[in-house]
């Protein structure tokens, strides 16, 4: 019976990247340095699935949802991205139980791969100890996985991924799915097992840090309507400029005013992109998010986007609204 397993997609706008990984709810803040883009494979194989991607720089909050887990596999560039204000190297790998949030941030492009699974098959599936933060809603940890295993599991999720690209039917077969679900499955149990495994040591405030930079987030969210300020955000979460300063710096290696002034760039291109009621003027839109050096900030939107406001608005409103 042919089965349509497999799902390649290359993505210019954050909001799309979302939809496209279903176990995970994914806001994204693109970093600029050239056009934002990601492309994903995505592998259905039953009850799992597998999300190898390749994305440019950018900031992400995402949290998994109440009946998947995740374990993830960050590939290459390892040394500018953080998980959940941790440093990675070539051991690390993540794994995320239910209802939990994660913070990531690479300032260079990177591969990341992702086995998102029902949270109530991990047990099952994987084996993880009693303990295991996996089997805990709301929690996670990074682990020191051995590198020999680590390794394999990287080549066997990138090889899976050239085959699909390579020969697009392969997967449409059922046998070809079940041995590589079973491949996958192993590989991952083997990953976590503790005899090979130990958890990465966290800094000793880096929850603390992690929440104050997620509750500024929640902020935002409920606050989409209008842009908002350091000011604002440090009264609303009653904390000092410092604190705010140092939890941002820790999660994502940036400046509360850059990581503002992005989130207000991207509700520009969402304005700009929105086609509820009449087409807007590039000049209104970005006076209206507080960026009043007009030059700069289309210089700036160009870098963030690969592409000047006013491309932005033709492409999705056509000449007339140029």
């Amino acid at each position: 019976m042919l089965h349509d397993a497999v799902h390649t997609h290359l993505f210019s706008e954050p909001q799309a990247v979302q939809a496209a990984q279903p176990g995970l709810d994914l806001q994204i803040v693109p970093l600029g340095g050239g056009p934002f883009t990601v492309e994903l494979t995505t592998m259905e194989l039953g009850d799992i699935s597998l999300h190898v991607g390749h994305a440019s720089p950018f900031l992400g909050f995402a949290k998994t949802k109440a009946d998947c887990a995740l374990l993830q596999v960050p590939v290459g560039n390892l040394e500018t991205l953080l998980l959940n204000g941790v440093v990675c190297n070539p051991k690390i790998v993540g794994i995320y139980a239910c209802d939990t949030e994660l913070l990531r941030s690479n300032s260079q492009s990177n591969i990341f791969t992702s086995l998102i699974l029902p949270f109530g098959s991990v047990e099952r599936l994987l084996e993880p100890p009693p303990r295991s933060k996996f089997l805990r809603p709301g929690n996670y940890a990074l682990l020191q996985a051995e590198s020999g295993i680590r390794a394999r599991y990287e080549r066997m999720v990138l090889a899976a991924r050239e085959a699909a690209r390579s020969l697009p039917d392969i997967f449409k077969l059922e046998q070809s799915r079940l041995a590589l679900r079973e491949a996958l499955v192993q590989a991952a149990r083997d990953l976590i097992n503790p005899d090979h495994a130990s958890e990465a040591r966290m800094p000793r405030n880096c929850r603390a840090l992690r929440r104050i930079v997620v509750a500024a987030d929640e902020y935002l969210r409920l606050h989409m309507d209008r842009p908002i300020y350091t000011e604002e955000l440090c009264d609303a979460l009653a904390v000092s400029a410092s604190s705010l300063a140092d939890a941002f710096r820790a999660a994502f290696m940036v400046s509360p005013h850059r990581f503002l002034k992005l989130r207000r760039m991207s509700m520009v291109r969402a304005a700009l992109q929105s086609r509820d009621g009449p087409i807007p003027l590039v000049k209104s839109v970005a006076l209206g998010h507080g960026f009043w050096h007009l030059g700069q900030f289309a210089h700036d939107y160009r870098a963030t986007f690969g592409e000047s406001p006013s491309e932005t608005l033709e492409r999705a409103h056509g000449r007339q609204g140029a």
